[in-house]
C-alpha cells in the first residue's frame, strides 16, 4: 500500500495561532521533541494510512482527525514553523496550570493516532478506543493513580492467502513502554530523567504473533485485548486495534467468500476437451475441460474458495476460461 499525499493545510509561513499551539503536535504524530525530520515524515505517513479520508468513506470523525494529523505534520515538518510552534508551547508551559504531566491532557490524546487515550483507572472509559481524557474532565486527577495503557490503531498488510483461509502472521510495532531507567519515577538522582524526559516512558519495539480467522474481510479490524501501551503506575495496558489490509494476488479476485481466477487455454483443448492442471488456493487440481468450451464459459468448483468466517465451511472456486493461440 502507498503513502497518502500530504495535504497543504496552510499557505507559506504561516503564523503559530493559539488554536494550534494548543495541541501537542509531537504526542498528535507520536514522536520526540527532539525528533529527526525522517522519524517525523515515517510516524506522519504510519497514521495518514489509518485516518485518510480514502480508508474512511463518509467518516466525519475520521476526516477532521486527518486534518489534525495533516496540520501536526505540516508545522513541524517546516524548520522554521517548527521553531516558532516551540516557541509559543514554551511561552505557553511557563504559565500552564491544570493537571501534571503524563495525563493525556492535551488535545492529540482524544484522537487515538496510536499513542493516545492514557487515563486513570479509577474512571469509567468512554466513546470506544479513543475514550475520555484529562482534558475533557474539570476534576483534577492523582498523578499517582492507576492509569491505563495507550489503545494502539495500526494497519497490518496480510497476504491474500493467509486472509482466505487463515493463519498466523509476525507483526512488529512500537508502544510505550515503562522507563527502566527511572523505573516510571521520571527521575533519576533528583533530576529530570535522560532517558524519558521525565515522562515516565518510553516508545520501544514489540513483536506479537496474530492469529488470523480464517474468511476474514478485508478491512476488518482484529482487538488484541492488552497488546497496546503499558498503564502506569500498575495500571493495566491499553488494547492494540490491527486493521487487516488485504495484499493483491496475482491471480485470485475474491467476492465474500468466492475466489474467481481466469484460466487460459489452448484452441486445440477448448475444441477437443481435456484434463488440466490448475492452481487453488492450498493445493493444485485436475480439472475437466468440455469440448467446445468458449471463451467467457465459467467452471465452478464447490468448496474451494475462501473459508467462511470462524466455520469449516468454504465458498467456491470459480474458472473462467480464455482461448489463447499460443502461436500468434
Amino acid at each position: 500500500m502507498g503513502y497518502f499525499q500530504i495535504s497543504p493545510f496552510f499557505g507559506k509561513n504561516p503564523k503559530i495561532n493559539k488554536a494550534m499551539s494548543r495541541r501537542d503536535y509531537y504526542k498528535i504524530l507520536g514522536v520526540a521533541k527532539d525528533a529527526k525530520p525522517s522519524d517525523i515524515k515515517k510516524s506522519y505517513r504510519e497514521r495518514a494510512k489509518i485516518f485518510h479520508p480514502d480508508a474512511n468513506k463518509g467518516s466525519k470523525k475520521s476526516e477532521n482527525q486527518f486534518k489534525v494529523l495533516s496540520e501536526a505534520y505540516n508545522v513541524l515538518s517546516n524548520t522554521k514553523k517548527r521553531k516558532e510552534y516551540d516557541r509559543e508551547r514554551s511561552q505557553k508551559d511557563s504559565h500552564r496550570r491544570g493537571p501534571s504531566k503524563g495525563w493525556g491532557s492535551s488535545e492529540s490524546d482524544r484522537w487515538g493516532y496510536g499513542f493516545g487515550n492514557q487515563e486513570p483507572q479509577d474512571r469509567p472509559r468512554q466513546g470506544g478506543p479513543s475514550g475520555q481524557t484529562a482534558a475533557e474532565d474539570p476534576q483534577p486527577h492523582d498523578p499517582n493513580a492507576p492509569t491505563r495503557g495507550f489503545d494502539l490503531q495500526f494497519m497490518a498488510d496480510v497476504d491474500f492467502v493467509t486472509v482466505a483461509l487463515g493463519g498466523t502472521i509476525s507483526y512488529n510495532y512500537e508502544k510505550y513502554a515503562r522507563c527502566v531507567s527511572c523505573e516510571g519515577t521520571g527521575e533519576t538522582g533528583g533530576k529530570t530523567c535522560a532517558e524519558c524526559g521525565g515522562k515516565r516512558q518510553i516508545v520501544k519495539e514489540a513483536n506479537l504473533t496474530v492469529k488470523i480467522p480464517p474468511g476474514v474481510a478485508d478491512q476488518h479490524v482484529l482487538r488484541l485485548q492488552n497488546e497496546g501501551g503499558e498503564g502506569m503506575n500498575d495500571g493495566p495496558p491499553g488494547d492494540l486495534f490491527l486493521k487487516i489490509c488485504t495484499k493483491p494476488h496475482p491471480i485470485f479476485k475474491r467476492k465474500k467468500n468466492d475466489i474467481y481466477m481466469e484460466v487460459q487455454i489452448p484452441p486445440e483443448l477448448a475444441e477437443n476437451g481435456g484434463p488440466l492442471d490448475i492452481e487453488t488456493l492450498d493445493t493444485v487440481k485436475t480439472i475437466e475441460v468440455e469440448e467446445s468450451t468458449l471463451t467467457g464459459e465459467e467452471l465452478r468448483i464447490p468448496k474451494n474458495g475462501a473459508a467462511i468466517l470462524w466455520g469449516k465451511k468454504r465458498g467456491d472456486l470459480i474458472i473462467k476460461f480464455a482461448i489463447v493461440d499460443s502461436k500468434i
